[in-house]
């Protein structure tokens, strides 16, 4: 519609041009020597625009044959361009289907026909040289690819994952983190450089990376925050054993704020004072959160406090653990084991008291074991034994420290589960199958790559 608007307003000033000469008649008159050559100034006018189109039309004529050498270079440029794109495309293609002949050949055309392109091109060569396993060729091809700023990124990320299928950690991590320069808010970045920080145990800069990746929305809060608590007690953990107890403690507090009731936390707390000379004050933090939330976990842990005269006594463990028991009775793992050391020493109603309440609260394995001890020791009923035995057969097993990941049961949390290296996945659950291969453990766990949402624990 607009261009035929356009079209009919200069038809309309055309017309108007030549109704408005026609209606100024007049004469032009040229003299030139001998020569006089007189003539309208419409016949002028048109033999002007006569030469002057004239002249444009050598003019034009010329200048395409001068430019016939640069216009035919372009042309070739432009269908060398196609064809290099081409076989990009297609190179690319069979670097996805694995296809090695292809990918060279193709990357080779590539290369070839888009020399002056840093980008794509070295990308297919990377990759095409990765797919026949020359892992030199890939690097240099990576390498310039950092000196093209618009594609510095891919190798980047080419030198990432050769890093990676390296073993090449401590390479990975510098990449990954120019790579997190490079595109700070992507979240498989920052995950992988969150991993690579904790295989590291580089528990600093971890949290400062979980809080990123937390911001950008790649790690979920309730993941956050159960990772954050791994972290900040993995780093109390190496602050107290390299001698900072200040900055253990500073850790452990800032643990305990996030989560007040986390045992582990409760626990290392209790180590920092062990640490310092002060085992009243590990004792009284301890029974401080027995009593506000029993925790299973807590009464192994509780029983290692005693002197080592005291454990030698089955009546001083028996006074030990009712200390606990003084402060909150309603646990069964504390039950039992009051139960068991009464048995020990040979205080079979006391045993039997301790045992039927542990079996009120939470009727396992262990309890209905010590229960047929008890009848053994005691009675010596062959049925009662039985019976008792019988029930166990059925009956969950006692909560433990297990690692989600793999079900290998570990004496105490740590943040690190060996020997895998998973991080943050030891839990007080019970074990199952669904766990995998149940393996007793007792040494500290060690580095994971993955961020694993751990099972929520339980009081027990």
């Amino acid at each position: 519609m607009i261009k035929a608007l356009w079209f009919a307003v200069k038809v309309a000033a055309l017309v108007a041009l030549t109704v408005w000469i026609a209606e100024r008649p007049g004469s032009v008159r040229l003299e030139w020597m001998d020569y006089t050559v007189t003539m309208q100034m419409g016949f002028f006018l048109l033999g002007v625009l006569l030469c002057i189109l004239l002249t444009l039309f050598v003019y034009q004529t010329i200048r395409t044959f001068v430019d016939f050498p640069s216009s035919l270079r372009r042309y070739n440029e432009i269908k060398a361009r196609e064809k290099g794109y081409e076989a990009l495309t297609r190179g690319l293609t069979a670097v996805a289907a694995g296809d090695k002949k292809a990918a060279a050949a193709h990357s080779k055309k590539a290369s070839k026909l888009l020399h002056e392109d840093t980008g794509l091109p070295l990308l297919l060569e990377a990759q095409a040289a990765r797919l026949n396993g020359d892992e030199e060729h890939a690097a240099k091809s990576f390498v310039a690819l950092l000196e093209d700023k618009n594609a510095s990124f891919l190798g980047v990320r080419g030198l990432l994952q050769s890093a990676l299928d390296s073993g090449d950690d401590e390479g990975a991590l510098a990449l990954a983190e120019k790579a997190l320069d490079l595109h700070p808010h992507q979240g498989w970045i920052l995950k992988i450089t969150y991993d690579l920080q904790i295989r590291q145990q580089l528990w600093a800069q971890a949290q400062k990376t979980l809080s990123r990746a937390e911001k950008a929305g790649s790690v979920a809060a309730d993941a956050a925050r159960r990772d954050r608590l791994a972290l900040y007690l993995a780093q109390a953990e190496k602050d107290l054993g390299d001698g900072y107890s200040s900055d253990a403690l500073y850790m452990v507090k800032k643990a305990q704020k996030l989560e007040p009731s986390f045992v582990p936390a409760v626990m290392m707390l209790a180590d920092y004072h062990m640490h310092a000379g002060h085992p009243r004050k590990a004792q009284n933090v301890i029974l401080k959160t027995w009593k506000a939330a029993p925790h299973g976990a807590l009464v192994a842990y509780w029983m290692g406090l005693q002197a080592d005269e005291q454990a030698a006594d089955a009546l001083a463990r028996l006074r030990w653990v009712e200390r606990l028991l003084k402060q909150n009775a309603e646990n069964a793992r504390a039950q039992r084991v009051a139960g068991e050391i009464a048995i020990q020493a040979g205080l079979w109603g006391d045993a039997r008291a301790f045992l039927e309440q542990a079996l009120r609260f939470q009727p396992t394995t262990a309890v209905y074991k010590s229960l047929a001890q008890l009848e053994e020791r005691s009675t010596h009923d062959e049925a009662a034994i039985k019976g008792w035995l019988s029930k166990a057969a059925g009956a969950p097993a006692d909560k433990v420290w297990v690692c989600a990941q793999t079900g290998n049961i570990y004496e105490r949390w740590s943040a690190l589960a060996m020997p895998h290296g998973s991080f943050n996945t030891v839990v007080w659950d019970i074990p199952s199958a669904h766990y995998g291969p149940v393996v007793l453990l007792n040494e500290k766990a060690h580095m994971s790559e993955a961020l694993i949402e751990a099972p929520d624990s339980d009081v027990a």
